[in-house]
């Protein structure tokens, strides 16, 4: 982009920053230009399409490059505009959580399909490594009489976490408390009918594969040993402990991973009604499973 005095419009800048996404390798170039113009504009992506020939001012313009700069290096467009839309919620995000992705989205699919089996009682869900709380303040927000404990190993996360809680209005339903894994905060309530998981399922190999913007998240939220099952094995292990009879687990896994979930699963003897759920692109990527009933 030239920094010489000339008149930049949103239609061209848009096009121009497309084009130079795209030779940078970014996904979904034009999706990215528009996000990042309409937050240096302060005005919501789709209302630029009613701005095509607005001339874009020097002030916003220096701004608009200095965030084609970072993306262009690597860094996620979620965390240069500080946040990210989940189940048509805006999520707030920093580098210090996991950037929430659409097939995280399934996890929430699953536990309103549940609680609609139970009727729309009043359920307890634990999320565990719950990073920005998306998960948790989605379901809160669909399911009004759902109580939630949220937690995560990352006091930095939980400030996240505590953030979009508060702008959802949903301080009532959802608690967030501090854990490793499954360790259960002494003050909790012991038993739930479900627990979700986005745990780290990453291996240490593919890593090293992964794209720039994604090693840009943090590093414990996505590496998970040599096989990448390394926290599912102990959530699959211990979740059963804290569930009711016929409560629901369900996992996120990795795009290769649903085999060796449903044999972890399978093994442990404390699941039945074993199912995974899919993403667009038909992957399994949601593990599903009920604890035995009595």
């Amino acid at each position: 982009m030239s920094e010489a005095a000339e008149n930049w419009t949103v239609l061209r800048l848009i096009n121009w920053t497309k084009d130079y996404f795209a030779r940078s390798g970014i996904d979904e170039p034009r999706l990215a230009a528009e996000v990042l113009l309409g937050h240096v504009l302060s005005c919501p992506r789709v209302a630029l399409y009613t701005q095509f020939d607005r001339i874009v001012e020097a002030g916003h313009l220096s701004a608009f490059r200095g965030l084609i700069r970072q993306a262009a290096d690597g860094e996620p467009i979620a965390y240069l505009i500080g946040r990210k839309d989940f189940y048509s919620l805006t999520i707030k995000v920093t580098p210090d959580v996991l950037i929430p992705r659409p097939e995280t989205e399934l996890l929430v699919d699953a536990v309103l399909d549940y609680a609609r089996s139970r009727g729309g009682e009043p359920l307890r869900l634990w999320d565990v490594c719950t990073g920005s709380g998306c998960v948790a303040v989605a379901a809160a927000k669909q399911y009004p009489t759902l109580t939630v404990l949220a937690t995560d190993i990352s006091e930095a996360a939980l400030t996240v976490a505590r953030e979009n809680v508060k702008q959802h209005g949903l301080a009532r339903q959802v608690r967030l408390e501090q854990a490793d894994l499954l360790t259960l905060p002494e003050s909790a309530e012991r038993f739930f009918d479900i627990i979700t998981s986005n745990p780290p399922y990453v291996t240490d190999a593919e890593m090293e594969q992964l794209p720039e913007p994604v090693k840009r998240e943090p590093d414990a939220a996505l590496r998970a040993g040599p096989d990448g099952l390394e926290f599912i094995t102990r959530i699959i292990h211990n979740a059963s402990d804290h569930l009711k009879p016929n409560g629901l687990l369900t996992v996120e896994i990795g795009f290769d991973q649903a085999e060796r979930v449903y044999d972890l699963l399978n093994e442990a003897g404390r699941y039945e009604d074993i199912r995974f759920g899919k993403d667009a692109a038909g992957i399994d990527r949601v593990a599903m499973a009920h604890t035995i009933s009595d």
